[in-house]
């Protein structure tokens, strides 16, 4: 089966929307060897030099024009390659309005009218934007194959948003973005509870209830460690017991190593972010067997279940209570290794790209499998 593959971001590099790009269509290759990439890279970056409209209140990959001339580019390069499918990652404003001929599956974290309403940062997006980029998901929506989602909560919100013909919509989460699978390693039994904070954005992370809690936790004699990793806030320097490392590129070997390092030290991967569409870190914590502790927001249900995998507090919970919440899993060992090995089978089963790319091919196989009915006729 031949495809064409448009991302949003370049699959050429992990540093592209937090590697998703990469990963995605590593594992797609790995199942369709005959798989095109179709580059935006020139109209990609004229859109990122346009972004900071969005102040304005303009969403420049929404905008007719912009759409129209991603269009073309696709039709031009579609009909050179002449796929069986389309596979696009998040990429709308890409795919939505191609012609007909090709079908599409189109995979993200959420779309358009989720976003838009759930961060903060779109907030000052006017009337006319929302009502475009409103438009192009309906559009996108009606002439997919498939579209498929990373969580419950981001398929709940598109059909509350969006006309979505039956069987249109798919949950299937993304996977951890990591170069080979970890294993699972008992943590550390030496009576110290290590923390990590994995994030590049301090504030919308969560980060200063992360360092909230570890005050609070010290503060009644717990022999406790912070790692923060991703990020350098000033508010965490200098304290004793809090380890900050900084930025950290898993595609330099003794950064990735000291990252996996971080994670196998852990005991509970923290990151309680304010807004959060997923959370592919998440995914990577429970590939080392890690349970997380986060907020009960947006689609961080679908790679942490609370109580099981992970402990999923309200968005108005404070340090305490996570510092409470933390030490009455720490403190009863037989859960806390419970919670460990549901997060690592969590991972196995279903937070990994190949139980992705096993819903994606199947997606795709019904697509060659109707083409061939309609060959046959």
């Amino acid at each position: 089966m031949r495809l064409a593959f448009v991302s949003l971001g370049s699959p050429a590099t992990r540093a592209a929307w937090s590697g998703i790009p990469f990963y995605a269509l590593r594992e797609i290759r790995r199942r369709f060897p005959d798989t095109h990439v179709i580059d935006t890279a020139r109209l990609d970056e004229a859109v990122r030099k346009w972004s900071a409209l969005s102040r304005v209140g303009l969403f420049p990959a929404r905008e007719p024009l912009v759409v129209a001339a991603y269009t073309a580019h696709l039709n031009r390069r579609l009909a050179e390659i002449a796929p069986d499918a389309v596979v696009s990652i998040g990429a709308a404003h890409k795919v939505a309005a191609i012609d007909r001929e090709w079908p599409v599956v189109y995979m993200t974290d959420a779309l358009f009218s989720t976003i838009t309403r759930y961060y903060p940062k779109y907030a000052a997006l006017n009337a006319r934007t929302l009502r475009l980029g409103d438009r192009l998901q309906q559009q996108l929506i009606t002439r997919s194959h498939a579209v498929v989602l990373a969580s419950e909560w981001a398929a709940s919100s598109a059909r509350d948003a969006s006309v979505v013909p039956d069987g249109r919509l798919h949950v299937v989460p993304m996977g951890a973005n990591l170069d080979e699978d970890p294993g699972f390693s008992v943590p550390p039994d030496d009576g110290t509870l290590r923390l990590l904070f994995v994030g590049y954005d301090w504030h919308r992370k969560g980060g200063p209830i992360v360092l909230d809690a570890f005050r609070r936790l010290a503060a009644q004699g717990v022999q406790v460690e912070l790692h923060i990793a991703g990020c350098r806030p000033k508010e965490a320097e200098g304290i004793a017991g809090v380890v900050v490392h900084g930025a950290l590129q898993k595609w330099v070997p003794e950064e990735s190593a000291l990252l996996t390092r971080l994670f196998r030290g852990c005991s509970f991967f923290f990151m309680p972010s304010r807004w959060e569409t997923f959370g592919l870190v998440y995914c990577e914590a429970a590939a080392f067997g890690r349970p997380v502790v986060a907020t009960r927001t947006g689609g961080v249900s679908a790679p942490v279940e609370d109580g099981a995998t992970g402990l999923l507090l309200p968005t108005e919970a404070g340090g305490a209570d996570y510092a409470e919440a933390i030490l009455e899993v720490w403190r009863n060992p037989e859960r806390y290794r419970r919670m460990c090995a549901a997060a690592r089978a969590a991972y196995e089963t279903r937070l990994n790209w190949g139980a992705w790319g096993a819903s994606l091919q199947g997606l795709l196989l019904e697509i060659d499998g109707a083409r061939a009915v309609c060959a046959a006729r």
